[in-house]
């Protein structure tokens, strides 16, 4: 499912208002539709991304109030629009506890309910927080949602009511659950949490990507540079040592210079050196990277520092070398805009000026074993 016209005009814009003030970060600024979800907020773009397409409202004080827990009804209603339901003539639900809310909310839980999202039984608990293995179960139900995984969690147990869905959610990488090997499926869920992970679902882009973008040394590169004039780059791989994989990129003259393909927890990194170890360029991807994320960058801290912005992580990108799927696409506040695969690397770049594609890989070929 593609990303919301809407939404990435959003994205776009508040890169481009980024870019004329030369702010150092991303400035979402008067864009943002909530007051209390500052642009600093882990989950601004999940939240944004939900108002924009119509499943999250928020309260009439233009609060979406992140960090309170998400209830039932709430959850009820996020789902009905998210899926687009119908709510008019379903069966009523049978509970017992609905006879303090509202028509809408009533006939929201009446179709979710209807629809086997939620379960029948004596009681909905429409004002009481939805837990996190609550909220696994209904999300696997409302988008039928299957898969398998070796990940487990220490936490929950084979017997586990919510095991199985659970699993599906780790299985669709909706979920990583906490970095102590947890999942917690007993305690609450916040309203950001649960738009962050309706959004993964929703718009794949959101999903958190955490290795690749580096270059592929089971390959060798020829790129294409088009600034003004015409030349060729061929990129061989080296070696390996402690520092990563050393390439030797070489010119048509047979000039060359080594560079570093690092990849570790933090990110990916490619570094440029002259034979007097002097390093000359300097390019960084951090992990974990999505739809949304941002950083800033300063070459050798002598240069201004340039900002970064993921715009899309599905993007289709064709060139002399063969057609790319998936491919992270980037914006720079200096006015350009990257294509990295995640298998591959770089694959080209376009000055946003001139709309020209100022360099490109030309050709991809498999190493010779030896």
């Amino acid at each position: 499912m593609g990303v919301h016209y809407n939404w990435k005009q959003w994205l776009w814009s508040s890169f481009i208002i980024c870019m004329l003030i030369f702010c150092v970060k991303v400035n979402h600024g008067d864009a943002a539709t909530f007051k209390d979800v500052p642009e600093s907020h882990p989950s601004i773009f999940e939240i944004e991304f939900l108002a924009d397409s119509g499943i999250i409202k928020g309260y009439q004080d233009q609060t979406f109030k992140p960090s309170n827990n998400v209830t039932n009804s709430q959850v009820a209603l996020m789902i009905t629009r998210a899926l687009n339901l119908n709510v008019e003539n379903r069966p009523a639900p049978g509970f017992q506890d609905l006879g303090k809310i509202d028509e809408v909310t009533y006939k929201a839980i009446a179709a979710v309910v209807d629809e086997g999202i939620f379960p029948k039984g004596d009681t909905f608990r429409p004002f009481e927080p939805i837990t996190r293995g609550e909220m696994a179960q209904v999300l696997v139900n409302a988008f039928h949602l299957k898969g398998t995984t070796n990940q487990e969690f220490k936490d929950v147990s084979k017997n586990h009511t919510f095991y199985q869905a659970i699993k599906i959610l780790a299985a669709n990488n909706i979920t990583t659950g906490f970095e102590d090997g947890t999942f917690k499926p007993s305690q609450p869920l916040t309203r950001a949490h649960f738009s962050t992970f309706m959004s993964r679902i929703i718009e794949p882009d959101f999903i958190p990507v955490s290795s690749g973008f580096g270059y592929n040394k089971q390959y060798q590169y020829i790129y294409e540079l088009n600034e003004g004039y015409t030349a060729r780059e061929y990129f061989s791989y080296l070696s390996s040592d402690e520092l990563g994989d050393w390439w030797q990129v070489s010119d048509e003259n047979n000039q060359y210079i080594h560079y570093v393909n690092r990849i570790d927890k933090k990110g990916f990194t490619f570094t440029g050196y002259l034979e007097n170890e002097e390093i000359i360029t300097d390019f960084h991807i951090p992990y974990p990277v999505k739809l949304g994320t941002s950083w800033s960058y300063s070459f050798k801290d002598e240069y201004q520092p340039v900002t970064y912005v993921v715009t899309s992580m599905s993007e289709k990108i064709t060139t002399p070398a063969g057609t790319f799927h998936p491919v992270m696409e980037i914006v720079s506040s200096d006015g350009y805009q990257y294509y990295y695969s995640k298998e591959l690397g770089h694959i080209c770049t376009k000055d946003l000026q001139t709309n020209a594609i100022v360099y490109q890989l030309i050709d991809l070929k498999k190493r010779s074993s030896k």
